[in-house]
């Protein structure tokens, strides 16, 4: 058996033990909706308080908050979830002993939705993204306007929804999604980071 074939079994080994392992009462609808109505909830809520913005509010807020948003995403990744330093061992353990297990760069795809709790971040993820932008939100929102501090919560909500939509994409086998820009490139470099060598 050669090195890739290894990768494959042992991926497909712990998928079945991890299926059978899977609580009963666990529904990937829920732990999806649940996703859905948060981060979409803050962007309803936040949206429909906005009031007379201007095009400054727009771009001075989104941009370095969607960038904050990017750096958040790759410093978890980097010191929370891929270092045995981390000071979240739980969230470690899940993301490398569960999802990098589940999902190797050879088998990428999932199988239904009970799948989707090896997929999608845990419930408490999205909650945890948003309120990292409360610092700033409040702090715009006294300094500057209420309109850049409800823009601020805003794009980090929808930041993580991009964030698990493009994920999500990563690990569905489609050819047209490979000829999707942005998509496509999203969806080789998951394919090396899933890479266990």
């Amino acid at each position: 058996m050669n090195r890739e074939q290894e990768i494959v079994a042992r991926s497909h080994a712990f998928r079945d033990e991890y299926r059978k392992n899977t609580p009963g009462w666990y529904r990937g609808e829920m732990h999806l909706a649940f996703t859905l109505l948060f981060t979409g909830g803050v962007i309803w809520y936040c949206t429909a308080r906005i009031s007379a913005s201007t095009w400054v509010e727009w771009v001075a807020v989104v941009l370095p908050m969607f960038l904050f948003g990017n750096w958040a995403e790759w410093a978890g990744h980097r010191w929370l979830l891929h270092s045995p330093k981390s000071w979240i061992k739980p969230a470690y353990k899940r993301h490398v002993a569960t999802h990098h297990q589940f999902f190797s760069h050879k088998t990428l795809d999932y199988d239904g939705q009970r799948d989707w709790r090896a997929l999608l971040f845990p419930p408490f993820a999205p909650v945890l993204f948003v309120v990292a932008a409360l610092p700033a939100a409040l702090l715009l929102g006294n300094l500057w306007s209420a309109n850049a501090g409800y823009i601020a919560m805003l794009t980090m909500a929808a930041y993580f929804l991009l964030y698990e939509g493009l994920h999500t994409l990563s690990h569905l086998e489609h050819p047209l999604l490979d000829a999707m820009p942005l998509v496509n490139t999203v969806r080789r470099m998951h394919v090396l980071h899933h890479n266990p060598d």
